[in-house]
This record gives structure tokens, sequence and C-alpha cells, in this order.
């Protein structure tokens, strides 16, 4: 009897991980989803050639890039109302 209840809690406790792992991904930030899904190499940055992937991206990459070192941030990325994704922010943030 207790071997299945320790069962049924494991199972309970896995489907409730399941469930607030899908819950944060949906919530995460456009600049963390954008930096999950194109930086391809992990170095933290989306370079010009990863970005050619989205073109939505692609097409503001000059002017989300503040620093003008050819890479994004996911710093710049947060901050850009340019960030596909983040057109709901106000001038003021």
């Amino acid at each position: 009897m207790m071997k299945r209840l320790e069962k049924v809690f494991l199972a309970l406790c896995a489907v409730a991980a399941v469930q607030a792992i899908s819950v944060a991904d949906a919530y995460a930030s456009p600049a963390r989803s954008l930096m999950q899904e194109l930086d391809t190499d992990k170095d933290g940055l989306i370079s010009l050639k990863e970005a050619v992937r989205h073109t939505g991206l692609l097409r503001n990459f000059g002017l989300i890039d503040d620093n003008e070192d050819g890479k994004l941030s996911e710093a710049e990325l947060a901050k850009s109302k340019l960030t596909p994704g983040n057109e709901k922010l106000t001038a003021s943030e």
C-alpha cells in the first residue's frame, strides 16, 4: 500500500514540475526567448550570422545593437522596443 502511494506522489510531483516549466517558458521575456532560440554557439550573444534565421530581428539588428559591436546581448534585446515581442514597451521603459 505504501509503495503505491509513493508512486502516485512521485507521479504527481513530476506532473507539477512539467507544468511549472511550461508556465515559466510561456512567460519568458522576448529577449530571453530570442537568445535561447538564436544563440547557437551559446556565447550569450546573437551575432549577425545567428540573427539571419529571424527576419524580424535581422531587420532592426543595427538599431538594437547599442554598442555597435556587431552582436546583440540579452540586455540590448530587452531594452529595445524594436526587438520582436517588445512592441508593448513604452518610451519610458
